[in-house]
C-alpha cells in the first residue's frame, strides 16, 4: 500500500482510547521585573488557553490526523469538566466520561515562551468504571480495529479494567507507567520511554531492558528516546533516528506518536512502516509549544512536499532514504563531477530519472577531483555544482562524496536503479553489488567539459 493511500484511511480507522484524562491549562505571559516580595519573577498575564491533555490528547491527535476516536475516562462534576468535554466535542471526540471523581488539571506558567512552574490539580486513588460504562466500553472496542490505553498512573488503569479487555489483548497499545508493569502482559505493544523502560526491566542500559521487556511481557517493546529517537524490539530490532528538525517541547509527543502509530496499523501497515510514520508525527510535535495534535495535512506535507534544498548531507539524507523506503519510491543513483554543466549532462540524468521515482545525485567533491583530474580542476567549486544541479527538475537529491569513487554511497543507499554513462561495461561499473539492476547511457554525442574547458583556453582538438 502506498503511503499517500495509508493516510487517505486514516478516516476509516475506529481506535478506542482508554485512560487518564486531563485538562491542560498554559498561562502565558511576560517576564520583566523580579517581586520585591521574593526572589521570584513576576509575569504579566497576556493570554490563558485549554487544551486537551493526558488520554484525551491522544485522542485529539487521532481526531486531528482524521481518524474515528472513543475516549473513556473520569472527570469531575466541576467547570474543568465542561471546559474539557467542550473541546472534546469540538474536537470530534466521542467521549465517555465517568464525572463522579476530580478532573485533572495541569496548569503551566509560561514566561517569555519558558515554562516557570506547573500546577497539578489531581486525584490517583484507583477508579472504577460504573457498569453502564464498561457495557458501553465492550461495545465501542469490539467495533474497534485498535484499543490505546493510556496509563499516566492517575487510577484508570486498574487490574479490573485489563480483565475487561483481556479478550481484546491483540489489538491493545499500552503507553506504560512502570508501577503497573504487570498489567500490560500479552499486549499487542507498549510504549515505554527510555526511562520507564530502565524502571520497569530494572535493567542499566536500554537495549537489555527492551529486551527483557519484550521476552517477560510477551509483547512488541517500543522505547521513545526523544532527540536519540525510537528502538523497536519485535520480530526484529530495529534503530529509528529522529526526524526533528528542532526540539522545541516534548510535551505531548508521546502521545502523538501511539496515535499516528495506532492509524497507521489500522490501515494495515507493517509495524515497522507505523513506527517510522510515528516517528515523523512525534517530529513535528516536538517543534510546537505545549500539548497540540498534529493535523493530516501536516504529516502529508512532511513527506509529500517538494523541498526547495535539495543538497543534502549524509545525515538529512539518511533521513529521505527512511522517507523514500516508506514512501515504496523507485530510486536511482548516478553519480560524476559535473564541473561544467552542458547540455550532454541534462539529457543524460533526464534519462536517469525516468528509470524510477526519484533520482540520488552523487557529487564529487572538490578534492577528489584534484585527485583524479589534475590541480587545475575543478573549474567550478562543488557548492556551485551542487547548486546548479539541484536546480534541475530531474534532480531529487545531491549528495558530495569525498572518495574518489562513489562505492561507499552507493552501498548506503542501495538503489533500484545504478545509471552509469558513457560505453562501460556492467561488471566494470563501481558499487554494482548494491544495486538491484544497473543501467548504462551511452553519453550525447559532441558535448563533454573537457573539449568545453580546451575551448575556452583555445585550444582546437
Amino acid at each position: 500500500m502506498s503511503l499517500e493511500l495509508l493516510l487517505d484511511n486514516f478516516s476509516n480507522a475506529k481506535i478506542v482510547v482508554i485512560g487518564d484524562v486531563m485538562l491542560d491549562k498554559y498561562i502565558f505571559g511576560n517576564v520583566s521585573r523580579i517581586s520585591p516580595e521574593a526572589p521570584v519573577p513576576i509575569i504579566t498575564v497576556n493570554e490563558e488557553t485549554y487544551r486537551l491533555g493526558g488520554a484525551a490528547n491522544v485522542a485529539a491527535n487521532i481526531s486531528s490526523l482524521g481518524g474515528n476516536v472513543s475516549l473513556f475516562g473520569f472527570v469531575g462534576n466541576d467547570e474543568n469538566s465542561k471546559i474539557l468535554s467542550s473541546l472534546a466535542r469540538e474536537t470530534g471526540i466521542k467521549y465517555f466520561f465517568d464525572a463522579n471523581h476530580k478532573t485533572t488539571v495541569k496548569e503551566r506558567i509560561i514566561g517569555r515562551e519558558q515554562q516557570m512552574i506547573r500546577l497539578d490539580r489531581e486525584d490517583n486513588s484507583q477508579k472504577y468504571f460504573p457498569s453502564r460504562m464498561l457495557e458501553s466500553l465492550k461495545r465501542e472496542s469490539l467495533d474497534s480495529d485498535v484499543i490505546i490505553v493510556s496509563d499516566y498512573a492517575k487510577g484508570c488503569v486498574t487490574e479490573d479494567l485489563i480483565k475487561v479487555l483481556k479478550s481484546f489483548n491483540k489489538k491493545i497499545i499500552v503507553d506504560p507507567k512502570p508501577q503497573n508493569t504487570f498489567l500490560y502482559s500479552n499486549s499487542f505493544l507498549i510504549t515505554p520511554n527510555e526511562k520507564e523502560a530502565l524502571e520497569m526491566s530494572s535493567k542499566k542500559d536500554v537495549y537489555s531492558a527492551g529486551k527483557y521487556l519484550k521476552d517477560n511481557l510477551n509483547c512488541n517493546v517500543l522505547v521513545t528516546r526523544g532527540e536519540k529517537g525510537m528502538i523497536l524490539f519485535s520480530d526484529t530490532q530495529i534503530e529509528i533516528p529522529t526526524v526533528a528538525k528542532e526540539i522545541y517541547d516534548v510535551t505531548g509527543a508521546g502521545d502523538t506518536a501511539i496515535a499516528t502509530l495506532s492509524l497507521a496499523l489500522s490501515c494495515g501497515s507493517s509495524l515497522e512502516e507505523a513506527v517510522i510514520l510515528a516517528n515523523h508525527s512525534a517530529g513535528i510535535s516536538v517543534g510546537k509549544l505545549g500539548t497540540s495534535a498534529v493535523s493530516i495535512d501536516e504529516l502529508r506535507k512532511e513527506f509529500f512536499q517538494e523541498e526547495k534544498n535539495k543538497i543534502l548531507d549524509y545525515s538529512a539524507l539518511s533521513e529521505k532514504l527512511e522517507q523514500y523506503h516508506f514512501q515504496n519510491k523507485k530510486i536511482c543513483f548516478t553519480n560524476g563531477c559535473f564541473d561544467i554543466l552542458h547540455p550532454g549532462h541534462i539529457s543524460y540524468l533526464n534519462q536517469a530519472k525516468k528509470m524510477g521515482d526519484v533520482l540520488i545525485v552523487g557529487l564529487n567533491s572538490d578534492d577528489s577531483i584534484k585527485k583524479l583530474k589534475g590541480e587545475s580542476r575543478p573549474i567550478n567549486n562543488q557548492r556551485d555544482r551542487a547548486t546548479m544541479l539541484s536546480a534541475l527538475e530531474s534532480v531529487d537529491v545531491v549528495t558530495v562524496f569525498a572518495e574518489e569513487t562513489p562505492y561507499e554511497l552507493i552501498r548506503k543507499i542501495r538503489p533500484d536503479v545504478l545509471v552509469k554513462g558513457g560505453d562501460y561495461s556492467p561488471e566494470q561499473i563501481v558499487g554494482r553489488e548494491f544495486a538491484k539492476e544497473t543501467k548504462i547511457i551511452p553519453f550525447l554525442p559532441g558535448y563533454s567539459t573537457t573539449k568545453i574547458i580546451s575551448k575556452l583556453n583555445g585550444e582546437k582538438k
